[in-house]
């Protein structure tokens, strides 16, 4: 009887010290877990993403937007980037004219998705001092320098109805509170290098 009472606890413990479990065993498993858990991270976002917009799709779209306008819209495709005056300013004016556009909002004419991105376009520069702040620019059609000008040399403010003075900015109001992606490329219009800005958020 006290043989037996002996080995009792010798054959416990050989059970518990023959496991199948090593320490290589342990280091596989927590290698393929911590493999998913990265998989996860790492393309979740990815499979998510045709539901929230990103920068890189404003980023894509305002790229797309601006070469659109400066070379085809707004310019002819033969000379890129010459902004021909008389569509320009029927584009910022939102009228019909023989160019490479119709009448629209602004989001349908660039092919903008409206669900989740807004657009504002415009032209700046300086054309009294080159090297100073950029300033919107207007068209102005009835003042002593008929043409290309500073806003602030034009008569009437943005958003009158004075159809002589085209102000060069359309679109919603860029916002200040949230982050916008901005494409800009330099044109010539009625002799002046001046700058289109296309800003998407």
């Amino acid at each position: 009887m006290g043989s037996q009472h002996r080995d009792e606890p010798q054959n416990r413990r050989g059970r518990h010290d023959n496991r199948g479990q090593t320490t290589i065993d342990f280091a596989i498993g927590v290698s393929v877990f911590l493999a998913v858990l990265l998989f996860i991270f790492l393309f979740l976002p990815g499979i998510l993403s045709p539901f929230t917009a990103s920068a890189q799709d404003e980023t894509v779209s305002a790229n797309r937007a601006a070469d659109q306008l400066a070379s085809g819209m707004l310019a002819s495709p033969s000379e890129p980037y010459v902004l021909d005056s008389y569509c320009t300013v029927a584009f910022f004016e939102n009228r019909n004219a023989d160019c490479q556009f119709q009448k629209g909002n602004l989001e349908s004419q660039l092919g903008v998705d409206t669900t989740y991105q807004f657009v504002n376009v415009s032209l700046r520069g300086n054309l009294t001092a080159p090297s100073g702040t950029q300033e919107y620019m207007c068209w102005d059609g009835d003042g002593p320098d008929t043409g290309l000008v500073n806003t602030s040399t034009c008569d009437e403010s943005p958003g009158s109805d004075d159809p002589d003075d085209t102000h060069f900015t359309r679109g919603d109001p860029v916002p200040t509170s949230q982050a916008s992606v901005t494409s800009v490329r330099v044109v010539t219009i009625d002799g002046h290098d001046v700058t289109l800005y296309v800003e998407m958020w």
